[in-house]
């Protein structure tokens, strides 16, 4: 992992009132207490900035630094007294960059449960300056989640082949828009898209990642055409060139059948967000933007119990589809990249 941030002490002072601009959105008060999460890798120039900010708005704040765990290493400590710190506080920003607090780990789950929001913060400064939370981005995303909760059919076409439905009556419709500002919440600084668990053994049909398209893990723009087959919701046959062969490595390495079973589905709603940033930062700096970007179509496989769904792997695979179409019920939502019906735009 490569960690950038300017070296100097000061540059902590240009970002606090941006991030008090925030916590601010994340309704942090005088009442509360603040706990910032930290791994011996966090840029220091957020946390400065950070305690700075906070200390203006919460009657408590602090830091929480812990040595780096990567994907497989929360094992290796133990994680329980950690937790109850992270538990009593009213307001958590995750500012590690390991996997304690992975969105789909048990440590997250145990911390949401008792009402505490959590606010994750990896992206680098210009990333949070450019697509700063913004009423536009988070009423088109809640309204999209709406609509997106309300429909019982889910269909995805596109030029390339794909041909995918799935039925998802009863699951919520779900957002990540940037801000952390109700009980028991997680979002990620910055985000604009909207998703759901479709009821997972009613997806069937093909799916084809045409060229340009994203394998979102791999952090790989799709050179060569994949196909994929889904029946009963799980996938049956992954075919292509060398995208094609490294997708299905990754899926062979989880060694759990769920992983290969789809986890959710929806569309980007962020305007501002660039497609490119996988290919300027690498995955992990560009992804979280990638993912936001105006009308993109993202399906994924693996865990998907924390949104409702029955995935209960540890193995998550975000696919992107730049130029297709998305219908719910039969009505267009997206298509090639733009959000069709004029209350969604």
């Amino acid at each position: 992992m490569t960690v950038r941030f300017p070296i100097t002490a000061e540059i902590g002072g240009d970002l606090v009132g941006m991030v008090l601009a925030e916590l601010r959105l994340c309704k942090v008060e005088r009442r509360e207490t603040v706990v910032l999460f930290t791994d011996t890798r966090t840029n220091p120039n957020y946390v400065s900035a950070f305690l700075a900010a906070g200390k203006e708005l919460a009657g408590s704040i602090f830091e929480v630094k812990i040595s780096f765990l990567p994907n497989s290493g929360a094992k290796s400590i133990e994680l329980a007294p950690i937790l109850r710190v992270l538990k009593s506080a009213d307001f958590v920003v995750d500012l590690s960059t390991g996997s304690t607090l992975y969105i789909y780990g048990e440590g997250l789950t145990e911390v949401l449960a008792g009402g505490t929001r959590v606010l994750q913060v990896k992206a680098v400064e210009d990333q949070l300056r450019r697509c700063f939370p913004t009423e536009a981005v988070r009423q088109r995303t809640a309204k999209g989640a709406e609509w997106l909760e309300r429909a019982s059919e889910i269909r995805l076409t596109s030029k390339a082949g794909s041909n995918l439905t799935m039925r998802k009556k009863g699951r919520k419709g779900l957002t990540q828009l940037g801000i952390s500002d109700e009980k028991g919440r997680w979002d990620s600084w910055p985000s604009g898209f909207l998703y759901c668990a479709p009821e997972e053994e009613t997806a069937n049909g093909t799916l084809v990642l045409d060229v340009g398209d994203l394998l979102v893990m791999l952090g790989r723009y799709v050179s060569e055409p994949i196909r994929i087959e889904v029946a009963n919701g799980k996938i049956e046959s992954l075919d292509g060139g060398v995208d094609a062969v490294l997708l299905k490595e990754r899926l062979e390495q989880a060694n759990d059948p769920e992983a290969y079973i789809i986890s959710h589905i929806g569309w980007g709603t962020d305007h501002r967000a660039r497609w490119s940033e996988i290919a300027q930062r690498g995955t992990e700096d560009g992804a979280r933007e990638v993912r936001s970007t105006y009308g993109n179509i993202q399906i994924a496989f693996g865990a998907n119990f924390r949104l409702g769904g029955k995935n209960k792997t540890m193995a998550h695979e975000d696919l992107i589809l730049r130029r297709a179409k998305f219908e719910l019920d039969g009505q267009t939502i997206v298509d090639d990249g733009r959000i069709i019906p004029e209350e969604l735009r």
